[in-house]
């Protein structure tokens, strides 16, 4: 089922997306110890958010000219250049204010090397995997995000015990190109490679070779169904990203020792994979927006638990709540982008249809910003609750004119 695209696909991303969660603990702190001030470290994770919705459709428009395999090869070798970078002005060889310059600009270049790579797996598996599997798929792809989250910190945990803060970064390359080693594996890559040349057909520049066949100059997109799929993805991308923070400020909250706030959150984060895998499942059975809604459901019910009383045991039941909701959903996101991206312009349009999550991402933590300067911790727990079930039925209202693949049993039918 997923024997195409493992070895092209699952496994470089899964080495990866290890790389890139290794340097997520030590982003922040890797400022402060170039001297930057804690206000400027928080800013320059929001400004790598800020860059990479920028330039999100045009990494699109890029993969689509010079194609998924060569944009991922391009994708990791210039992320090893620039983690490479990193290292140097994290060395200490350089002084002080230019290090931190230098730091912050290559963190600015490495959000859009990081979404190349996104878009370009994504793009391959959407263009290999059957609609019936896409779920599965997705949800796989999804996963090694996940799985690259959960064990690049615990990798750069185990360094920082005897190495500087420069050796996450080395292993990060180094994860880097271990993944353009497998992609450049021909025996590994053999189905890869077929696809690339059957696919070379439903280019713009092979129509163009036609010419009862002129290629379209506009992307043959359902946009109304996009924006309305998009929408309710926005909603869950905002709680997905005000999640983590609401979790650590609600164990303050409640006078929750720091190892216990990390506990309760890598309990979330392992459910969550766990469930990730009959999520895949549940999306090509029963249908993409009926996952959607329940995912929405469940998710936005466990922040509105959380707030039911201030104490330990509600605080856990709301984290395994979440997990579950959040679980069952992994990759629906992209396998609904997969579901509307055209043949033709696959890679561009994914960039279109990464502005929604991207904007969740970044507006999450600052909505939660916004509300606590306003109003109170509580009521920002469940303003994003009551906002994430909105989201539900607002996928389930406007289900119809959405479309969405409906479901083996549903398409027999």
């Amino acid at each position: 089922m997923l024997r195409p695209i493992f070895w092209p696909v699952i496994v470089p991303s899964l080495l990866f997306a290890i790389g890139v969660g290794s340097t997520v603990p030590v982003l922040i702190l890797s400022a402060l110890s170039l001297g930057a001030g804690g206000a400027l470290a928080s800013a320059v994770v929001s400004l790598m958010g800020a860059a990479s919705l920028i330039l999100t459709v045009p990494v699109g428009v890029l993969i689509d000219k010079v194609g998924d395999r060569r944009a991922m090869i391009f994708g990791t070798g210039a992320a090893v250049v620039v983690t490479g970078l990193l290292v140097l002005s994290l060395s200490g060889s350089l002084p002080d204010p230019f290090a931190l310059v230098m730091y912050i600009v290559l963190l600015m270049l490495l959000a859009p090397v990081q979404d190349i790579w996104s878009l370009a797996r994504q793009a391959v598996v959407a263009d290999k995997m059957p609609a019936m599997h896409m779920g599965k798929a997705m949800t796989a792809l999804g996963g090694t995000q996940r799985v690259g989250n959960l064990v690049g910190p615990m990798i750069s945990a185990m360094l920082l015990l005897w190495f500087p803060l420069w050796s996450v970064y080395v292993f990060s390359a180094m994860c880097a190109v271990l993944a353009v080693v497998v992609l450049c594996i021909p025996a590994l890559n053999r189905g890869f490679d077929a696809m690339e040349s059957t696919s070379t057909a439903t280019t713009p520049t092979a129509a163009l070779a036609d010419p009862n066949e002129p290629a379209p100059r506009k992307l043959q997109v359902r946009w109304k169904a996009v924006l309305l799929a998009g929408i309710a993805v926005t909603i869950l991308s905002i709680a997905r990203a005000a999640q983590p923070t609401l979790i650590q400020l609600w164990g303050v909250h409640i006078h929750l020792h720091e190892s216990g706030i990390s506990l309760l959150v890598a309990l979330g984060a392992a459910l969550e994979l766990v469930l990730m895998f009959p999520g895949g499942y549940i999306k090509d059975r029963l249908g993409r927006t009926a996952v959607l809604i329940v995912c929405l459901v469940v998710f936005g019910g466990g922040f509105l638990i959380m707030s039911i009383q201030p104490v330990l045991v509600w605080t856990i039941i709301a984290v395994v709540v979440m997990a579950v909701g959040n679980g069952l959903g992994a990759g629906v996101n992209m396998t609904i982008g997969a579901d509307l991206s055209p043949k033709v312009g696959r890679a561009k349009f994914l960039g279109i249809w990464a502005v929604f999550n991207n904007s969740g991402k970044l507006g999450g933590p600052a909505i939660v910003a916004l509300l606590l300067s306003l109003a109170s911790l509580p009521l920002a727990v469940v303003a994003t609750g009551v906002l994430t079930i909105l989201g539900a039925v607002w996928a389930g209202v406007f289900a119809r004119p959405m479309d969405l693949p409906k479901g083996i049993q549903k398409r027999k039918a």
